[in-house]
């Protein structure tokens, strides 16, 4: 009977729809509006919506056109209720997107936005093993301390990076302002997306902020040691630098800094080739044997890997040596 009372009930509604049902959507249109101010905010549809709602970017004004120069995603929430992302997928998924994110609540009753970073997914990424969950807890004092964060799954976001109404931003210096704001914050998970991809386990943070400014106490670095796979990635990464660095310095006749990049380069990759490059630079390591008189030398890295085994034998003579392979048995 039940079943048929809701049937009646919903056969008698046609034609109407719930009386909230728009409360969200209603949200985003007024967040689209104010980020659209900045630059380009496209609304992610409905159907297509896997955890962001706009992407966004800042205009740079040159002359009479304006070109999109910082690039940004955001998630819109119409309540203080805190972002939970309640899974290890999730954690990851929001680690790894690749652009800066802001989380924004839109107070329609004040017509007012605030906008909050999610530094803390870095934090997330900094630990040996990423938690199964992170929640983020927006609130509204005007000040912050990102060093109040302890790790763990839950931080608090106590102020906001940004606090302002509609209104204001219909002003020009106002929203000049806010740009300034989101343009520090962007730069700064830019930074820090980057140490990511490079297999670096720490990050960068204000050890303080204000909303509604740039201003920072200083700046704080958190994370922990590497571990095996990002150990691998940081290792390739620094490959490629040594090998382009020593270029540089080879081909601008500064040899000593060239040979000392390549004898790290040597320590770090004495291998030499990989599967998408070789790091070494085959014209520098034939000039270093020439100057050494090692012509014709035994081997193409003749003269950086003695320059390497004296470095070795001096620190040698100071008790610091290579550590000792691992037997095969101990494999």
């Amino acid at each position: 009977m039940a079943d048929e009372a809701r049937k009646a009930e919903t056969g008698s509604m046609v034609g109407s729809i719930a009386a909230n049902l728009h409360e969200g959507n209603r949200s985003e249109y007024l967040a689209q509006f104010v980020f659209s101010s900045f630059g380009t905010a496209i609304p992610v549809p409905h159907q297509e919506d896997s955890g962001l709602d706009i992407y966004c970017t800042l205009f740079e004004h040159v002359g009479r056109r304006a070109w999109p120069r910082w690039y940004y995603s955001v998630q819109v929430k119409s309540t203080m209720e805190p972002w939970v992302l309640g899974s290890s997928e999730s954690v990851r998924w929001i680690i790894e997107h690749p652009l800066p994110i802001f989380l924004c609540i839109v107070q329609k009753t004040e017509a007012r936005i605030l906008v909050y970073h999610t530094t803390p997914r870095f934090a997330a990424w900094a630990r040996p093993t990423h938690p199964d969950r992170l929640e983020l807890i927006p609130g509204t004092e005007k000040q912050a301390q990102t060093t109040d964060w302890e790790g763990g799954e839950t931080f608090s976001l106590k102020a906001p990076i940004l606090n302002f109404t509609i209104q204001e931003v219909l002003d020009r210096d106002s929203r000049a302002r806010v740009v300034e704001v989101l343009k520090f914050w962007i730069d700064c998970d830019v930074e820090n997306l980057f140490r990511i991809k490079s297999g670096i386990p720490h990050f960068w943070v204000p050890d303080s902020y204000e909303t509604n400014t740039t201003k920072h106490s200083g700046w704080v670095h958190q994370g922990e040691c590497f571990q095996e796979e990002s150990l691998l990635l940081a290792q390739n990464r620094l490959k490629e630098l040594l090998g382009l660095i020593a270029t540089h310095h080879y081909r601008n006749n500064d040899m000593v800094s060239a040979a000392i990049y390549a004898m790290a380069l040597r320590q770090l990759s004495p291998t030499g080739s990989s599967d998408r490059f070789d790091p070494h630079d085959g014209f520098l390591h034939f000039e270093l044997n020439k100057i050494f008189g090692m012509q014709p030398s035994s081997y193409l890295y003749q003269a950086c890997d003695s320059l390497l085994k004296m470095v070795k034998n001096e620190l040698a003579q100071h008790g610091i040596a290579d550590p000792p392979l691992p037997s095969p048995e101990a494999k």
